[in-house]
């Protein structure tokens, strides 16, 4: 419940015992019962009262178990995606639709599960098919307006029974898997959707009118840039078809029927790799080498980050808006989280830009810095801040999607630098006194200013194996839920690694 309501009620319920009081001195009956209701109210409308701390591994760390999103369902407990080579309960290949497909140890599956968020127990779990591979940009889980989870994943194998639409066969190795999933599990439906130009990256949103909108890359190459089979014909046309990758926006309703598929194609290689959608409309990030959608390119033949938002029920261009400086050339991925009218990325560069709040810490063009922006949805910057070292590069790819608190801070949990494990970045206050490769920092931002509030640092594991944090949550104020990665190799491909789930206070 919404904090300020909450405190509402209780003046309302302190006022209306006191009236008793003042009315009534001499009935403590009446008097009794509304304090009684009072405490009551408070006992079972504080999500926090009976939030219990605890962590919890899934997945030997033997092979690959890893996961993508995990969200908070209708009574606090956690539902989870994944990949895995093993079980995800030891010796069990059951599922609440699906068992287990191929051999345990081997074939890697998708998954679902359900966590208990008293104790990190699995409640049940699912297998939504063969994976095609694990990918760095992890699809999401999403909610229709009735608590129902949509989920968007690669998967190939065999079909499963009881689809709106059959595999075709087309693109053998590897299909769109979209589905709607109840909170015990079981399906209301789920889809195959066929293109034999899949990719490896798959991102997707829910608007407001329980439209899932799905991005999915599709290669060049033999076949090139191959639409999917299933569904209206696509609405336009590869701009440089056979020799770069675009993506497919294509939507299916609340039912599961497409609705519309479209190129999102420019001259040159495009990449999504973040979609969200609200009140305020759908709005994607992602790196262009030319103009995406009809945009114009500010630096042709280098990777670009964006943010444009999109017709939801056509998939049309409203604005966009590219992000960084010429001098950096090409830009790697960007993360990003809409609030309300509000967007906060994060991506990576070398250079400054406009006027930061907080400044890069190394000379122009030599280290890697986070850069933080905060954008409205008009596509207008409203600041941008860096976070890094004078010394050292910071690591890609082992920052999670920004959350915003429910204190108004903008918080991001990441990996340090690989030698000396701190930033050169200054904040206010800094905590912890953790050191050495691969520190874990959790740094708080100041969403209205972009000045950093506070640094907390703790310990990683001891080398090769190592942490991150996929996902945080904010369970309730001041206390979250982690999704973490533990990888136990240096050496790729990586392959031994496992999944925990934490519930914490705010460090």
């Amino acid at each position: 419940m919404n904090s300020i309501l909450h405190y509402f009620i209780f003046i309302v319920f302190l006022f209306i015992s006191c009236k008793l009081k003042l009315n009534n001195p001499s009935d403590p009956t009446s008097q009794d019962f509304f304090l009684t209701n009072l405490i009551r109210y408070m006992l079972l409308s504080d999500p926090c009262l009976n939030f219990k701390t605890w962590k919890k591994t899934y997945g030997t760390g033997a092979s690959k178990t890893t996961a993508s999103d995990l969200v908070l369902l209708s009574n606090g407990d956690y539902m989870v995606s994944g990949v895995t080579r093993q079980y995800i309960i030891p010796g069990s290949p059951i599922g609440v639709t699906n068992n287990f497909a191929g051999t345990n140890g081997t074939t890697l599956n998708t998954f679902l599960m359900r966590i208990s968020k008293d104790n990190g127990d699995i409640l049940w779990v699912d297998y939504l098919g063969e994976a095609s591979s694990e990918v760095t940009y992890k699809p999401k889980l999403r909610k229709y307006s009735n608590g129902d989870i949509s989920v968007a994943l690669i998967v190939k194998g065999a079909e499963q029974p009881g689809t709106l639409n059959a595999k075709s066969g087309i693109g053998a190795t590897s299909a769109l898997f979209v589905g709607r999933i109840k909170e015990d599990g079981t399906r209301v439906w789920f889809t195959y959707l066929d293109s034999a130009s899949i990719g490896e990256y798959v991102v997707s949103a829910i608007d407001t009118s329980n439209r899932v909108h799905v991005f999915i890359e599709n290669t060049g190459g033999t076949p090139a840039n191959s639409p999917f089979v299933d569904g209206p014909t696509i609405s336009n046309s590869s701009l440089d078809p056979g020799s770069d990758t675009d993506m497919i926006h294509l939507a299916v309703n609340e039912n599961g029927a497409m609705i519309f598929q479209r190129y999102f194609t420019s001259s040159g290689g495009d990449y999504i790799f973040g979609a969200e959608a609200n009140a305020y409309g759908l709005f994607i990030t992602g790196t262009s080498s030319q103009g995406s959608n009809g945009s114009t390119h500010p630096n042709p033949t280098y990777q670009v980050p964006f943010v444009m938002k999109l017709n939801e029920t056509d998939g049309t261009m409203l604005w966009y808006a590219y992000i960084g400086t010429n001098a950096e050339l090409d830009y790697g991925a960007s993360r990003f989280v809409l609030q309300d009218n509000l967007i906060y990325m994060i991506g990576s560069g070398r250079y400054t830009y406009g006027t930061p709040s907080e400044p890069i810490v190394a000379a122009d063009g030599s280290n890697k810095h986070f850069i933080l922006t905060k954008l409205n949805t008009s596509g207008a910057t409203l600041w941008n801040t860096f976070l890094g070292s004078s010394t050292e590069n910071v690591m890609d790819t082992t920052e999670s999607e920004p959350i915003l608190l429910s204190n108004s801070q903008l918080l991001v949990r990441t990996q340090t630098t690989p030698v000396n494990g701190r930033f050169h970045s200054i904040p206010d206050i800094t905590t912890g006194s953790a050191s050495g490769p691969y520190t874990l920092a959790d740094v708080f931002i100041n969403s209205q200013s972009g000045t950093f509030d506070k640094f907390h640092y703790s310990s990683n594991l001891n080398l090769p194996a190592m942490e991150q944090t996929e996902r945080i949550r904010e369970v309730c104020s001041g206390k979250l839920v982690r999704l973490n990665y533990t990888r136990f190799t240096t050496t790729p491909p990586i392959e031994a690694t496992q999944i925990s789930i934490e519930n914490v206070s705010l460090p």
